[in-house]
């Protein structure tokens, strides 16, 4: 079996954001030694030392609201369940916020080699929109401390489109991303989802018109491209060999195991995920099984977010939808290969649908 990707869901953040709509809750009373405990039996009854993983993914909800003991002795646990790699890619997420001091030298002691920080942006009048309660000073902190402990694989989350965003503000943030030197961007338009704070607020946010996000967009894949940071997915740049591996997996349709409340899984041809239910989590609760996985549109709609797209033979059917005048500036086909353009990942849901 070729090594898979394991992912942690921590569903802990001191304060929702309100754009957000992850499964995550107040890390109140002992909420954190019964989620690690819990943790640590689910992946226990999952122990299989034949599977070998060269990705381990920490997500949320906010990781490093962990304390640093707690999450060492669940990337522990981790080992001892599952055969890690010596050069696996171990990454987890952070709030700069959070008491980074002292989580990322026990992260890093225990083998964590690669930090994301969700920054948002670097203006400080969006951050504080978006709910973020740090500020630019703050960011440039988190990075010294990552480095400091050793960590030089960093990303750097940033939004798109938010209350107030301006290109001259975006051009900001972006010159911030390119003078940060972090080999890895990931990029995101802002969406509102149903049910969050942002969602019930639409029509007082100040948002920029859907032209000028696009505008946006264009603007943060020629900045970052030129400062070597090669747009390799709709929302991921990277300067060359400091691509997310885990992330790739997904997109690349190979086998991965999610544990904690409402992570996914895609193994032995299955995809099945555990419930957003924190009661559910604690019980101990069955996955759910949510069917076989590995067709051909999936493969060719995942594909299809990589700048590569989708390589392999191309159906006479999807050839022709492709070469459609109506698709033609948003979808490039050839031999062996069909992918979208950059003007083409800006409409990626419209077009993908239309082609499968």
């Amino acid at each position: 079996m070729d090594p898979i990707g394991l992912y942690l869901h921590v569903p802990f953040c001191a304060t929702r954001c309100p754009y957000c709509d992850f499964f995550t809750q107040r890390p109140v009373g002992d909420a954190r030694t019964v989620y690690a405990e819990t943790m640590k039996t689910e992946l226990r009854d999952t122990r299989d030392k034949t599977i070998r993983a060269d990705s381990v993914y920490f997500g949320g909800g906010t990781p490093s609201v962990l304390p640093g003991d707690v999450f060492t002795d669940l990337l522990g646990t981790v080992r001892d369940c599952f055969t890690v790699t010596p050069d696996a890619e171990i990454t987890v997420e952070c709030n700069p916020s959070s008491d980074l001091e002292h989580f990322l030298p026990a992260a890093a002691e225990a083998g964590v080699n690669r930090v994301s920080l969700g920054m948002q942006s670097a203006v400080d009048a969006e951050r504080r929109k978006l709910g973020r309660t740090s500020d630019r000073k703050r960011v440039e902190e988190a990075l010294r401390i990552a480095r400091t402990c050793g960590i030089d694989n960093l990303t750097l989350d940033v939004m798109l489109g938010v209350p107030g965003q301006t290109l001259q503000s975006l051009g900001e943030t972006l010159r911030f991303l390119v003078d940060s030197g972090v080999p890895h961007v990931s990029a995101y338009m802002l969406k509102l989802e149903e049910g969050t704070v942002f969602w019930k607020r639409a029509d007082t946010l100040d948002l920029p018109g859907e032209d000028l996000v696009g505008d946006m967009y264009l603007q943060t894949i020629e900045t970052l491209e030129a400062a070597g940071l090669k747009q390799y997915e709709i929302s991921n740049f990277a300067r060359p060999g400091f691509e997310s591996r885990h992330n790739l997996k997904y997109w690349h349709c190979e086998e991965y195991l999610g544990f904690g409340p409402s992570a996914h899984s895609y193994f032995r041809g299955e995809r099945f995920y555990r419930k957003p239910d924190w009661e559910a989590f604690v019980a101990g609760d069955p996955v759910v099984p949510d069917g076989p996985g590995g067709s051909f549109e999936e493969r060719l709609m995942l594909a299809l977010r990589l700048t590569e797209g989708y390589r392999g033979e191309i159906p006479p059917e999807l050839r022709e939808k492709a070469s459609q005048p109506l698709l033609k500036p948003f979808v490039e086909v050839g031999d062996d290969f069909v992918r979208l353009t950059k003007e083409g990942f800006l409409v990626s849901n419209t077009v993908i649908a239309e082609l499968l």
